[in-house]
């Protein structure tokens, strides 16, 4: 999950915003269906368009936001890709959203084409919130939960410098562009700064499982000298150890990953993983409700409002800890 930077209008979920039927890359939401537009006398209602419903940190995030919603009084659904990460299906249903007139709409803009829609949304009225964007005033985001992704980088630079000797790095991003440059910026940034951590290799997922493996076996193939992969994902963390193990690497190549969950936590006991970026998800969740709640009751003034994630870097020895209360993945 971790571009700063990892990283719109809360919409409330519908089964299906399209005009046609599902289709097998839409999932079903969570919540009410009707998508009856808000009024002055109705619920005002947030739709949270989530990019991988499915997965660990997305669902606490989901889950948390869920209950902040409802607390805060908004009528709250959820909609999302069935399988990977498909930003077309997700700019689907927020169109969708946008249609039925909801109150406010919470996305991750996966893609470029994210901001224009935003744009639209917020020319309705409706309060936009982004997970993990930008923040920048031309996102057409109202609201933006995530860390900076600059100093995302840094962190795991300065993490990754802690290991004795040269580390020769590999970077996996979910692009080379948006928060994925300002990850790839901070870590040079910082790498710049010590004495033993090189960049050697970048390669891009767009946050895709399925593309994880091949792109860490082509990074080891290029750069043999690699004995870190680093990524602000946390889906490429099976792909990335499945390379590691099938080069027989272990003990040479190690993981600097996102998140315990995805066999994160796995990979940290074998010593696959040295280390992983933990990030306060439930409050990011329950950020990204209380920032549209604020903005549908006129408290919160201005531009962007922008909510900081709490991030740190675990180790084996920590991460357990860190991990056992249910607020940080």
């Amino acid at each position: 999950m971790n571009s700063k930077p990892l990283l719109g209008t809360v919409l409330v979920g519908v089964t299906c915003v399209s005009m046609s039927a599902c289709s097998d890359g839409q999932a079903a939401s969570s919540g009410s269906a009707s998508g009856s537009a808000a009024s002055a006398t109705g619920p005002r209602s947030v739709q949270f368009v989530n990019p991988l419903p499915n997965y660990p940190q997305w669902r606490l995030v989901g889950d948390c936001m869920k209950k902040e919603a409802e607390k805060r009084g908004l009528k709250f659904t959820e909609s999302g890709p069935t399988g990977s990460l498909n930003a077309n299906v997700m700019i689907q249903q927020v169109q969708g959203a946008i249609a039925n007139n909801k109150s406010a709409v919470v996305t991750f803009p996966a893609s470029d084409g994210f901001a224009p829609l935003l744009k639209q949304a917020q020319a309705k009225g409706i309060v936009t919130a982004t997970m993990f964007g930008s923040g920048d005033p031309t996102s057409g985001a109202d609201v933006n939960i995530g860390p900076d992704w600059t100093h995302l980088g840094e962190i795991y630079a300065q993490g990754i410098a802690e290991r004795p000797g040269q580390q020769n790095v590999g970077l996996v991003a979910v692009a080379t562009t948006g928060v994925g440059k300002l990850w790839i910026d901070g870590f040079k940034a910082a790498a710049a700064k010590t004495s033993n951590v090189k960049i050697v290799g970048v390669v891009v997922t767009g946050d895709d499982p399925a593309k994880a493996l091949p792109q860490a076996n082509a990074l080891l193939a290029a750069h043999p000298e690699i004995n870190v992969i680093a990524t602000h994902m946390g889906t490429p963390t099976p792909g990335i150890v499945a390379a590691i193990t099938a080069k027989k690497l272990l003990g040479k190549v190690v993981l600097v990953g996102n998140g315990p969950n995805n066999g994160g936590d796995k990979a940290l006991d074998s010593g696959a993983a040295y280390g992983m970026l933990v990030q306060g998800l439930c409050k990011a969740g329950q950020d990204a409700a209380d920032g549209v709640a604020d903005k549908l009751e006129g408290k919160a003034k201005g531009q962007v409002t922008t909510f900081d994630v709490d991030a740190k870097f675990a180790k084996k020895d920590d991460y357990k800890q860190l991990v056992a209360g249910g607020q940080y993945l």
